[in-house]
């Protein structure tokens, strides 16, 4: 064999193989996904029906979201950010592709008053889709609190923000929201004091959680289904799939989970879909995203973790169990445009809000309330 020829052989046997190489790596999904939301059983389904293979990796919560995706090329196809503040912000400093409408012909599945609040919130349906929604409320369980409050309904927060409530049921272990924004709507309500952002506003949660910081136990979101089924916690406040969790597995261990939303202090959240700006497989993004828009298919994501999708068409494929629990899945135009909602901070003087909020925050965690001349915590 010639030289020229054993060199024209070794380059065609490179590219095959590099072609086979890139065949197979184009031939895949990078999903960053919520734990426990999307099941194996939904992934398999689109792996069968497409070839494409889903590389799935979890998270359990925003903060690690957002420094994987702004820290480096993560290599993520799709997101699921939360709407506030999160994917709102990420959209502004463009992180985020615009949607391939032509490419997922069932966008228009997401329709319906959730999407309606989600733009009236200043959310963008060009670059994000507002998938997942939920409420936060309260999961408890009945024999305890109603052991502690017989003949009284949990219809309210007083019976977490009222210190003399609080504090008969702080033995058994109380649980609070890691994040402000799952908390400082209601406390608002609460006190009083208005829907929006004022900065002003952060001297007084400053001051009213004084009163009630040394009867809560804990802050955490993501260990409320083990704190409850164990009895690490008998009360706390969180999202409504995470209830639902909750309440399914307290039946194997013998224990009422009840989950409720307060009146006059109901929230809403939306986890968005997003594909990032860099993502390495778009087009599989498109097809994963259209699978998981099919209304049966969606159904699927809600019973097994409880939580809702913002697809209409999808509830009737709901189990029996949530689609008859109004607190679960709570329905009727009237009640959902009840339920309050946060928005993204349109200017500087609500970015600083949400950086006093913030630092506030963490300070009421730590146990310590020094704090400056604006009333934002130290």
């Amino acid at each position: 064999m010639s030289k020229n020829i054993l060199i024209l052989s070794l380059f065609l046997l490179l590219t095959i193989t590099l072609s086979l190489k890139k065949s197979c790596t184009d031939n895949v999904v990078n999903i960053y996904g919520w734990y426990g939301i999307i099941n194996r059983e939904i992934l398999n389904g689109f792996e069968k029906e497409t070839g494409i293979k889903v590389v799935y990796d979890v998270y359990d919560n925003n903060d690690t979201l957002e420094a994987k995706l702004l820290a480096t090329n993560s290599g993520y196809d799709i997101i699921f950010p939360s709407f506030i503040p999160y994917a709102a912000r990420q959209q502004k400093m463009g992180v985020y592709s615009k949607l391939n409408k032509n490419l997922v012909s069932n966008l228009h599945n997401i329709d319906g008053i959730i999407t309606e609040k989600y733009v009236f919130a200043g959310g963008n349906l060009d670059y994000l889709l507002p998938i997942f929604w939920g409420t936060t409320g309260i999961a408890y369980n009945e024999s305890v609190v109603s052991s502690i409050f017989s003949g009284e309904e949990i219809d309210s927060y007083d019976i977490l923000l009222d210190p003399e409530k609080i504090k008969k049921i702080a033995k058994y272990g109380v649980s609070f929201p890691e994040e402000y924004i799952d908390i400082f709507p209601q406390t608002e309500a609460f006190l009083g004091i208005g829907r929006h952002k004022d900065v002003n506003n952060i001297a007084k949660y400053l001051e009213f959680f004084k009163k009630i910081r040394k009867y809560i136990k804990k802050f955490s979101s993501s260990t409320m289904i083990h704190d409850l089924i164990s009895g690490e916690i008998a009360i706390a406040i969180g999202s409504s799939d995470n209830a639902w969790r909750a309440m399914k597995s307290g039946k194997n261990v013998g224990k009422n989970i009840i989950y409720t939303i307060p009146q006059n202090y109901g929230v809403i959240w939306i986890d968005c879909v997003g594909i990032p700006q860099k993502a390495p497989h778009k087009k599989n993004a498109c097809k994963f995203l259209e699978y998981i828009l099919r209304p049966e298919i969606a159904a699927k994501i809600t019973n097994s973790s409880g939580i809702l999708v913002n697809i209409p068409t999808a509830s009737k494929f709901f189990c029996e169990e949530i689609r008859k629990n109004r607190h679960i899945f709570p329905t009727g135009h009237d009640f959902l445009d009840s339920l309050m909602i946060g928005s993204p901070s349109k200017n500087m003087y609500e970015i600083q809000y949400d950086k006093a909020a913030t630092r506030t925050w963490s300070q009421i965690k730590m146990n310590r309330f020094a704090h400056d001349g604006d009333g934002a915590a130290k």
